[in-house]
């Protein structure tokens, strides 16, 4: 076997091979926060793979999944006017909408992120976002009696994808996960 064989075989290794279960639970989870806020049982809409899954750099046995949901700009006016912590109450929110769909799971807010833990040791973390006028997403974080910040995955999903175009023959995202991983 020569060293690019070997090479290609041990990219295949660190591939995630999950038999749909992450798809099929991130559109459940979508369908459901779509169907509370939005009015609209979309499986798609509104959500996207944050992360290392986002930037497809992650690799057989991480832990999270992260993921964001757009919410209605409305959301965002009412809980900035919350009395109290307007973030956490918006967690708690989001918290609430998922229960009805995994209500024997011990689904959980704290901090930034939703986080619903399964029993296969995957646990997917919901951030609940706002879109910005530039593209980027405001979220809460209910630490500190609470505050919004910002993010902007999309620019860094598609530095990763251009250079994994370029590099290592399409490995490039493998070789990040590992780095990952390794750290």
């Amino acid at each position: 076997m020569g060293l690019a064989e070997w090479f290609g075989g041990f990219c295949d290794n660190l591939q995630i091979k999950d038999g749909g279960t992450i798809s099929q639970r991130y559109k459940a989870i979508t369908r459901r926060l779509n169907t509370d806020f939005w009015t609209t049982t979309s499986e798609s809409s509104h959500s996207l793979y944050v992360g290392s899954y986002g930037r497809s750099t992650a690799i057989g046995g991480f832990s999270d999944l992260d993921m964001i949901f757009q919410l209605p700009y409305e959301l965002y006016i009412r809980y900035s006017n919350h009395e109290g912590n307007g973030q956490s109450a918006l967690l708690q929110a989001i918290r609430q909408s998922i229960q009805k769909t995994y209500s024997s799971t011990s689904v959980g807010a704290d901090g930034q992120v939703v986080e619903i833990p399964f029993t296969d040791e995957l646990t997917f973390q919901v951030v609940p976002v706002f879109e910005n006028t530039d593209g980027s997403y405001t979220y809460p974080d209910a630490n500190d009696e609470g505050k919004w910040r910002t993010t902007n995955p999309r620019p860094e999903i598609a530095a990763i994808r251009e250079k994994n175009a370029v590099y290592v023959v399409n490995k490039f995202r493998t070789l990040c996960g590992l780095r990952l991983w390794m750290v």
